[in-house]
């Protein structure tokens, strides 16, 4: 960490110029890990291009919200919320390793591959022009000041000057502001306040590759891009690595966590962490109780940490009814977490961390979960066609059916009714007088594709059969259908 500290006290006093306007850079400052020759990041060519690459969208894709209440859904009580019981009708085990599975160590460790940031400044600094006002955690307005304050501590001056591997040290928000203030687009407005904080972009799991860009202002928050998103982390949460630290973590095989709240701790028996489904670990030893893995403390220092064999499995694992069962009745007892907030899980989140103990990685964010594997587009189909081309085409457990912000987990049938998995916020009403509103469910539930049809004011144009744009299957050959670059936008599902 001393040394991270140096080079950003090096970074703040070499006078480097980033011009946003055009993303035009000038050369880094020579640090003592950068080669002479160092490469450049990206350069923003066209000023009117999207500000945030397909692979770093936001973790949620935007739409209007609702006003709240809380009712009884027919559809959570009439059909079982027991993963077990799909997974056994509907699901198979794998007999053969996908081309995907072959694929899950470069995506994963991508973060530490890279030698400047993916992106270039602009399209990093994208809250600056998109953020000017809102409210704060009193449901006051931000003095537009306070704007101007993020922006000098967000030193995009500084941007890719770092450029080093890092790994976390604990679970970690992502954030779109070096800050831990939220701001909400008008909490007096039906769903535009909590828990819709709009500087939350993602989470990152604890032990998680990463690539440092540079620090803020005061050094207390980091830029950082993980293996599916980028922004702000608390600095006191990563540790740069050594080459030697790197080739020791990746070449040890991976533990895969698949279970949630489990004690983890060291060889003192104190307490490190909390397991966490999604979480991967380097594998060093076991005996009867407990595997041993390695972990990078506080001081920079590689250490052992036992998980209970029961918490996890080594390797990767084929698709297998007893896995799908064990690690979906964890993540059904998930409450909503919007972007990931209080280490909880959204609908994407969840289907993320849901494969990773299979060693199927997958996007962060829905758009871009719904273009993995064979794309089938709802284009120009009814519901009933939509349902009848679901039961012909889709493989249960390893489709993901897509509607705009919002991903399902496509579990088979049951009663001859298509079943589907996800993390979602509420149920869209609208009353006789156009006023909207929504029932609250935040959690993840298993349902069918007319969830809250049975509720009073229901709103049928925005039932999740109607709206559903795609399916895909994300274990077979990519056929992606063509869609429109979208920009980061924020979802509340």
């Amino acid at each position: 960490m001393r040394n991270f500290f140096v080079m950003l006290i090096r970074v703040l006093t070499t006078g480097l110029v980033i011009v946003l306007g055009g993303c035009s850079v000038a050369q880094p400052p020579v640090l003592t890990q950068i080669p002479l020759a160092a490469p450049l990041p990206p350069v923003c060519k066209d000023d009117n291009a999207t500000l945030i690459s397909d692979e770093l969208l936001l973790a949620q894709e935007s739409e209007s919200d609702l006003g709240q209440t809380i009712k009884k859904v027919n559809d959570l009580v009439h059909f079982p919320q027991n993963i077990s019981l799909y997974v056994e009708r509907n699901g198979v085990n794998q007999e053969n390793i996908y081309e995907i599975q072959k694929q899950f160590d470069g995506h994963y460790y991508r973060p530490w591959a890279y030698t400047v940031a993916p992106i270039c400044a602009k399209e990093a600094a994208w809250p600056i022009s998109a953020f000017k006002g809102g409210y704060g955690s009193n449901l006051k307005p931000y003095n537009p000041l306070w704007f101007t304050e993020m922006e000098v501590q967000s030193n995009f001056q500084a941007f890719s000057t770092i450029n080093q591997p890092a790994l976390t040290t604990k679970w970690m928000n992502i954030r779109v502001f070096p800050t831990s203030k939220p701001l909400y687009k008008n909490p007096a407005a039906p769903g535009d306040g909590y828990p819709f904080d709009l500087f939350q972009n993602s989470s990152v799991a604890f032990n998680e590759p990463l690539f440092v860009s540079h620090t803020s202002l005061d050094g207390a928050w980091t830029y950082v891009f993980t293996n599916n998103a980028s922004g702000w982390v608390e600095t006191n949460g990563i540790q740069i690595l050594t080459p030697d630290q790197i080739q020791t973590l990746k070449g040890k095989e991976k533990l895969f966590i698949t279970e949630d709240g489990t004690p983890l701790r060291d060889s003192d028996n104190r307490f490190v962490v909390y397991s966490r489904i999604g979480m991967v670990l380097p594998y060093l030893s076991e005996n009867n109780e407990s595997y041993k893995a390695l972990h990078v403390d506080n001081s920079g220092k590689i250490k052992e940490l036992l998980i209970p064999k029961n918490s996890a499995h080594l390797g990767i694992r084929l698709l297998n009814k007893e896995d799908l069962s064990k690690l979906g009745t964890h993540l059904l007892r998930n409450t909503y977490g919007w972007g990931g907030m209080f280490e909880e899980r959204d609908c994407s989140s969840m289907i993320r961390d849901y494969f990773t103990p299979f060693g199927i990685w997958l996007p962060r964010n829905s758009a871009q979960q719904a273009k993995k594997g064979e794309v089938i587009s709802f284009q120009d189909l009814n519901n009933t066609q939509k349902i009848a081309l679901i039961k012909e085409k889709g493989v249960p457990f390893e489709t993901i059916l897509y509607k705009k912000g919002h991903v399902l987990l496509y579990a088979g049938t049951y009663e001859d009714t298509v079943m589907v998995m996800h993390n979602i916020w509420g149920i869209r009403t609208k009353d006789k007088d156009g006023l909207k509103g929504r029932v609250i469910v935040g959690r993840a539930v298993i349902s069918t594709l007319e969830l809250g049809a049975d509720v009073e004011n229901f709103d049928p144009d925005n039932m999740l059969l109607s709206t559903l744009l795609s399916m895909n299957i994300f274990t077979k050959a990519p056929t992606p259908i063509a869609q429109k670059k979208q920009k980061g936008k924020l979802s509340k599902l």
